[in-house]
């Protein structure tokens, strides 16, 4: 009931978007002939015009260059497409944060030298551009705290791009909006080249849902217009509707910076209430608990609202957006944790999950998801730090398990349970229950109970794997394994209390990028259910 209620109020909300983002006549039929109008008349194109063959004209914008609206700006993954609004109606504003002014903003206008000359930018340290998504701008609280965090652990620049103006309905305007603001951000950063001799290569644009796509459009702007190129962009749940298959051009993609990394929480297909994009547009694409249905976004609407001191409106904002946030959430964590957040290639959610997938390696990438994730291309690069190089390889999907709330940072263990052959075993034959183990590092710490397997049949001489995750511990060099039937007796075919025989218990876990492996053995094979054994390396 709880699933069929969240997936309910996410299709409202998505048809409510699409209901105010389509143009409809009072018979409710699209109005083509007001898509028809004259060039210097029309606001908008339309799948209709593509399929007649009407070139509609592009709206230029003085110094911030043209915008088409004609193909592949237009086509059936967007179906309505719309020009920028003028550049004095979006109007974005960038405050500059620095350790000399954390909490002040100093507002950079590239078509005024002074007010960069004035500021406290730092041209030889990196700057960090901050965009938001629709109906939001630059002083929502998941951009001061991001803000915070990158100068709590660095001496750097950071620019919330507030493009508030411009992020208001009809999700189409948006959508238009952010290539107007990516122009405009292009320009900022080659006019503080120009200026102070800031490098692009020095630039961190991060960008949440629509501003993504932003991000990108900064990349690819600074590329052709003026010949440089982003050190990094970072895309946290990319928005679907208007982008999924479409056009690069279109799009974020591996070609707008020398790294793209993205991370992928709410990859639910549009209709089914996602607002994320699924498929890979970086170069490193990170599916944290395999990009969709994160945990802890599965509580009823009213447990939003009573954690949103019972107010009803920004209840369901959270109960709506659960998923599609918890991307910049894990990025902001990563900032400053110990944790790694480590996330390991797998061509799907299911192989990694069965552990199909837990190696790092030449052939297989181990990277840490979130702000550090870029140690990964510093080894492949063998850079110094700064994106001066491009990656290698692109769209590579990686996978990791996150925790239901903060911290949301876990460790990787892959767990393989074997049924023992023994004579006793083979006699006694299978038997149903769920297993879960506790790690214990050699420093004495110990995981969290971890449910190893949901309740299966473990038959005599197999063996099950699968990865799942837990506190670090470090080394593992010991373990408490639970076992329990919970099916009623009868159906084990047996008048006593159900048991197995354990062979032994392989873990898997990474270290600094490195797979280590302990072999854990009981000091005897049989465990009663409720019963709990002791394993020691062997």
């Amino acid at each position: 009931m709880r699933d069929i209620l969240n997936t309910t109020g996410n299709v409202f909300l998505q048809t409510i978007l699409y209901l105010t983002n389509t143009n409809f006549t009072a018979d409710n039929r699209i109005d083509h002939a007001s898509l028809m109008s004259t060039a210097d008349e029309v606001l908008q194109n339309s799948l209709y015009n593509v399929e007649k063959g009407v070139d509609v004209a592009v709206k230029c914008y003085d110094n911030l260059g043209c915008y088409s609206i004609n193909p592949p700006w237009t086509d059936v993954s967007r179906p309505v497409s719309k020009y920028p609004e003028p550049p004095e109606k979006v109007s974005p504003k960038y405050c500059l944060y620095t350790r000399h002014n954390r909490h002040v903003c100093q507002q950079l206008v590239y078509t005024n030298p002074r007010t960069i000359y004035r500021s406290y930018l730092m041209p030889t340290h990196k700057v960090y551009f901050i965009a938001h998504g629709f109906l939001e701008n630059g002083e929502k609280d998941w951009i001061k705290n991001l803000t915070s965090e990158l100068l709590e652990r660095y001496d750097v620049n950071v620019i919330s791009v507030d493009w508030g103006n411009g992020s208001s309905p009809p999700y189409t305007q948006a959508v238009a909006n952010i290539r107007l603001v990516g122009t405009i951000t292009a320009h900022l950063i080659h006019t503080m080249s120009t200026l102070v001799g800031l490098k692009a290569e020095f630039c961190h644009v991060i960008g949440h849902s629509l501003g993504a796509h932003l991000a990108g459009y900064v990349g690819s702007t600074l590329q052709t217009k003026f010949r440089q190129k982003l050190g990094r962009i970072t895309g946290l749940d990319p928005a679907e509707p208007h982008f999924s298959k479409t056009d690069p051009i279109v799009r974020l993609d591996p070609t707008d910076a020398n790294y793209v990394d993205i991370i992928h929480s709410d990859a639910t297909p549009f209709i089914r209430g996602g607002l994320g994009m699924d498929e890979p547009i970086g170069h490193l694409d990170f599916y944290p608990n395999g990009g969709e249905n994160q945990p802890g976004c599965d509580k009823g609407l009213m447990n939003y609202v009573q954690m949103e001191q019972n107010s009803f409106f920004k209840g369901v904002r959270k109960f709506l957006g659960c998923d599609h946030v918890r991307s910049l959430q894990f990025f902001n964590e990563s900032v400053n944790t110990q944790c790694k957040f480590i996330a390991i290639e797998c061509d799907t959610w299911e192989n990694f999950i069965a552990g199909e997938c837990f190696e790092c390696s030449e052939n297989r990438i181990c990277a840490s998801m979130g702000m550090n994730s870029f140690h990964t291309v510093q080894r492949e690069t063998a850079g110094s730090g700064v994106m001066d190089s491009a990656f290698s390889r692109n769209l590579v999907k990686l996978y990791t398990i996150t925790g239901p709330q903060p911290p949301f940072c876990r460790d990787l263990y892959r767990i393989a349970v074997s049924i023992s052959s023994s004579e006793e075993s083979l006699e006694h034959d299978g038997e149903v229950g769920q297993f879960r183990i506790e790690l214990e590092g050699e420093d004495g710490s110990r995981t969290e109970p971890l449910p190893v397997f949901k309740e299966q049949y473990f038959k005599p001489g197999e063996v099950s794997r699968t990865v799942v995750a837990g506190s670090g511990v470090g080394r593992v060099v010991s373990a408490v394994l639970h076992w329990t039937h919970q099916m009623f007796w009868l159906l084990s075919l047996r008048f006593q209390t159900p048991k197995v025989y354990l062979g032994h218990v392989e873990v898997d876990y990474i270290v600094d990028l490195k797979v280590y492996s302990v072999k854990l053995c009981p000091d005897k094979e049989e465990i009663l259910s409720g019963r709990s054994i002791k394993l020691h390396a062997c």
